[in-house]
């Protein structure tokens, strides 16, 4: 066999050590063919590639400039190089080694959205949206370029712009790689509302006792939409993500622990004086804040995984597994502060609820709550929305209070917390009971 042959064999076996994962085989036999012919640039740019992937940077960029030098025709080559000067940190060069790729290959999503991530990285944000949006144009179906493009909206706090590059990057994703609640959003939000309605009478279809997929459908249809969620979808909504609960709740940037604490803290509330309720207690996450007021504390929740993570934090000296509204009526304790929070966004009807919680209280009592905002010029009390929960407009709120014996104390338009990274608009409120 001639040496070019053996050296053209030798390449062939590298390569596929490489694609086995065999990195270490793959860099001798690279390093080999260099030795043999140092102006061999194609081993030099594998090498570099696999250094990339081994994360030794400034070895890779050596043998990745050494191959450019000796053969700069190649778009992968520059691209490549491209990565790895991003992952030094050194964005405008970068931008220009990715510039070079595309000048040879501008057909390539991948090097617009590499491009504009660099362009981020280098403060130029402008010109990465407009690499973004072409890699949209060159391949629709891809999400990466909308996800790309709904983050950037969101450092810009272009919120609808982000909600809407992000439902567009859920519907070009794989059906598999998000939920089905997730997809029918996105299809509404885009306006393909019979996609939506059509994606959940398949699941139900499918489970026909799954009453999350009932829900929704009744949610998307606007038919014979329920004033109250059911206690099996409440409970199999939180039963699935109980043990991510808090992790979840993090990072969506909820309010509700932190609203109520320093709602109480401006009261001067004497340590452990108070007997608390805590409905739809969750994990325990108000819990922790209300504990210190606490001379007895109560919790409340349909879902008994979220109550075996409140039980482990040992702050309730009682953990009640029911739905709210089957609980007040059986109830006859008397409580000084009774939290809601984040829990009547699965009501929409508060009149008895209101009722039953004033019954519960002593007289002069609190009511801390919060709700989603159904805000705008909606003549109706409440609404179902696509996410499965209600949002309550203020000026029910007001009149539900009043009319179930409360004095509004406070009522203040908060962020609840954040879907896609955007904020949901609530109201947090605080009722008395009257005399």
């Amino acid at each position: 066999m001639s040496r070019q042959g053996q050296d053209g064999a030798s390449f062939s076996r590298a390569l596929r050590k490489h694609l086995d994962g065999d990195l270490a085989a793959a860099e001798a036999i690279y390093r080999q063919l260099i030795h043999d012919a140092v102006d061999e640039p194609q081993a030099r740019h594998y090498l570099g590639f696999l250094l990339q992937q081994s994360g030794r940077l400034q070895e890779a960029f050596e043998q990745l400039t050494a191959a450019i030098a000796l053969d700069d025709s190649h778009a992968e080559w520059h691209f490549n190089l491209g990565i790895v000067l991003l992952r030094q940190g050194l964005a405008a060069a970068s931008i220009e080694a990715l510039n070079h790729a595309i000048a040879i290959d501008p057909g390539k999503y991948f090097y617009w959205t590499n491009l504009g991530a660099a362009f981020e990285a280098n403060q130029e944000l402008a010109r990465a949206e407009q690499c973004y949006k072409v890699a949209m144009d060159i391949d629709p179906d891809s999400p990466d370029a909308y996800y790309l493009l709904a983050a950037l909206c969101l450092q810009q706090q272009r919120f609808g712009e982000a909600r809407h590059f992000n439902h567009r990057g859920i519907v070009a994703a794989p059906a598999d790689s998000t939920s089905k609640l997730m997809r029918g959003q996105a299809y509404y939000e885009l306006g393909r509302t019979d996609d939506a309605i059509a994606l959940f009478e398949g699941w139900l279809r499918s489970e026909p006792h799954n009453a999350v997929a009932a829900h929704l459908l009744a949610a998307y249809r606007g038919q014979q939409v329920p004033q109250q969620c059911s206690s099996e979808y409440v409970e199999q909504t939180f039963d699935a993500f109980a043990e991510t609960f808090e992790n979840v709740l993090g990072r969506l940037k909820y309010s509700g622990p932190r609203l109520v604490q320093e709602y109480l803290a401006a009261l001067d509330i004497p340590a452990a004086s108070l007997s608390v309720l805590d409905l739809g207690c969750g994990t325990g996450l108000v819990g922790e804040v209300l504990q210190p007021h606490a001379r007895e504390l109560v919790g409340v929740d349909l879902s008994q995984a979220m109550l075996d993570q409140a039980a482990a934090k040992q702050l309730y000296r009682r953990l009640h597994r029911s739905d709210i509204v089957g609980f007040l009526r059986a109830g006859h304790d008397r409580y000084d502060l009774v939290t809601c929070m984040d829990t009547l966004t699965y009501f929409g009807k508060l009149d008895e609820v209101f009722a039953l919680i004033r019954r519960t209280l002593v007289p002069g009592g609190l009511l801390l709550f919060s709700t989603e905002k159904l805000s705008g010029a909606y003549a109706c009390d409440y609404r179902l929305n696509i996410s499965g929960r209600y949002s309550h407009h203020q000026d029910y709120l007001a009149a539900v209070s009043d009319a179930a014996g409360f004095t509004i104390r406070k009522m203040e338009d908060v962020a609840i917390r954040n879907e896609s990274g955007c904020p949901i608009e609530g109201q947090f409120v605080c009722v008395s009971r009257r005399e």
